[in-house]
C-alpha cells in the first residue's frame, strides 16, 4: 500500500534570501602608536571591554626618560627666552641715551624672537613625549568584545603590528552582495525597507546554519550607493540586535527579506522528496495509477515542505509513504493522505 498526497497550490508570503556574512557593527583593530616590548597583557581575552579599558602595556622606561629630557629642554628654553626679554628691556633705554649701539639691541630683539620659537618647539617636543608615555598604555577605543591577544609579554611591537581586535557585536552587521538584476527586481522594496509604514510586513531576518530563525529582525538596512563595477554586485548590509553577543563575526547565515506580498506556489511534503547526487526526485502516481519517478527543482523549505519551482503540476499525486514498494512502472492502489498546510509565512525567490 502506498499513501499519496495531492500537490495543491497555496498562497504564501513572497520572500527572498541571500547568503550573508556576519561582522561587528564596528571593528577596531588595536595597534600601538609607539614601539617597544610588551610588558603586560592587561585584559581578559574574549570578554566585553569598555571604551578606555587598558588592554596592553608597553615598557614605559624609554618614554619616561624622553619626557624628563623634553621637560628639561622646555624649562631651559623658557629661561633663555626670559633672559632675552630682560636684555631687550635693559638695552632699549641705553640705546636711546647713546650708551649702547643699535646693533646690540637688534641682536637682543632677534634673540628674543628666536627664544619664542625655541619655547614653542620645546613645548611641542614635551607634548609629544607626554603622548608617547600615555600611548605606552594601549586602551580600547570602543565598547565591544575583545578578541584573543595576537602578541604576548616580551614581544617587540610597533605601529605596524596588530595586537587584537575589539568588535561591537550588538548590533551585529550582516552583509550580502546581490546582482544588478536582483536589485532591479526588488529595488522598490529594498529602497523603502526602513520605512516605518512597512515595518510589520517588510523586514529582514536571519536564518542560521542550524536551520533556526534568529529571533530579532533588522533594525536598519543600508543599501550601498553604487554597483561594484568589478563584480557587478551591490552591497547590502543590515544591523540586527544581538543581545548576549550570540552571533559572532565570521559566521555565515541566510538573510531573508519579507516582502508582505502573497504568491501562489506548489508545496510538496519533505517525506515525498529524495535527493540523489544533488537531484531532487519524487514518485508520482499518474491517472492510471502507475508510478513515475520525476526530477523536480525545489526552492526554500517551509516547515516540512518544499516549494516546487519546476517539475510538478497542480493536483498531481506524490507518494509520501511506501516508495520502497513502488518502483517506476508499478501499478499501485494509492490511499490519500491529508496534505499539511504551511504554518510559517515564507516564499521563494
Amino acid at each position: 500500500m502506498v499513501r499519496v498526497v495531492s500537490v495543491e497550490p497555496h498562497s504564501i508570503e513572497r520572500t527572498f534570501q541571500w547568503l550573508a556574512t556576519l561582522d561587528g557593527s564596528t571593528n577596531a583593530e588595536i595597534r600601538p602608536r609607539v614601539s617597544g616590548p610588551i610588558e603586560k597583557v592587561a585584559y581578559q581575552e574574549g570578554t566585553v571591554v569598555q571604551e578606555g579599558t587598558l588592554l596592553f602595556t608597553i615598557d614605559k622606561r624609554p618614554f619616561a626618560a624622553a619626557l624628563d629630557k623634553a621637560r628639561g629642554d622646555y624649562e631651559a628654553a623658557v629661561a633663555q627666552l626670559n633672559k632675552s626679554r630682560l636684555d631687550v628691556k635693559r638695552y632699549t633705554p641705553l640705546v636711546a641715551q647713546r650708551a649702547l649701539s643699535r646693533e646690540q639691541l637688534d641682536n637682543a630683539i632677534a634673540a628674543e624672537h628666536q627664544g619664542v620659537g625655541n619655547v614653542e618647539a620645546a613645548k611641542g617636543n614635551l607634548r609629544t613625549a607626554e603622548l608617547n608615555l600615555e600611548w605606552a598604555d594601549v586602551r580600547s577605543p570602543i565598547n565591544g568584545l575583545a578578541g584573543i591577544a595576537l602578541v604576548r609579554v616580551g614581544n617587540l611591537v610597533s605601529p605596524q603590528v596588530a595586537l587584537t581586535t575589539v568588535s561591537t557585536l550588538d548590533p551585529i552587521r550582516g552583509s550580502v552582495n546581490i546582482s544588478e538584476r536582483e536589485y532591479l527586481t526588488y529595488a522598490e522594496i529594498l529602497n523603502n525597507i526602513n520605512d516605518p509604514r512597512w515595518a510589520a510586513t517588510r523586514y529582514l531576518e536571519i536564518l542560521l546554519i542550524n536551520g533556526k530563525v534568529f529571533p530579532h529582525h533588522a533594525q536598519r538596512v543600508i543599501v550601498n550607493r553604487q554597483i561594484d563595477p568589478t563584480t557587478g554586485t551591490l552591497l547590502l548590509q543590515a544591523l540586527f540586535p544581538n543581545p548576549g553577543n550570540m552571533l559572532r563575526p565570521g559566521m555565515f547565515a541566510q538573510i531573508r527579506v519579507h516582502t508582505g506580498r502573497p504568491i501562489d506556489v506548489l508545496l510538496v511534503p519533505e517525506v515525498a522528496v529524495s535527493e540523489v547526487q544533488g537531484q531532487y526526485r519524487v514518485s508520482v502516481v499518474d491517472a492510471q495509477n502507475h508510478v513515475q519517478v520525476r526530477n523536480i527543482h525545489v526552492g526554500i523549505q517551509i516547515d516540512h515542505q518544499y516549494v516546487v519551482e519546476d517539475g510538478l503540476s497542480a493536483r498531481e499525486r506524490v507518494i509520501v509513504e511506501g516508495q520502497q514498494n513502488a518502483p517506476p512502472g508499478t501499478r499501485v492502489n494509492p490511499v490519500s493522505a491529508p496534505a499539511p498546510a504551511p504554518s510559517t509565512p515564507a516564499g521563494g525567490r
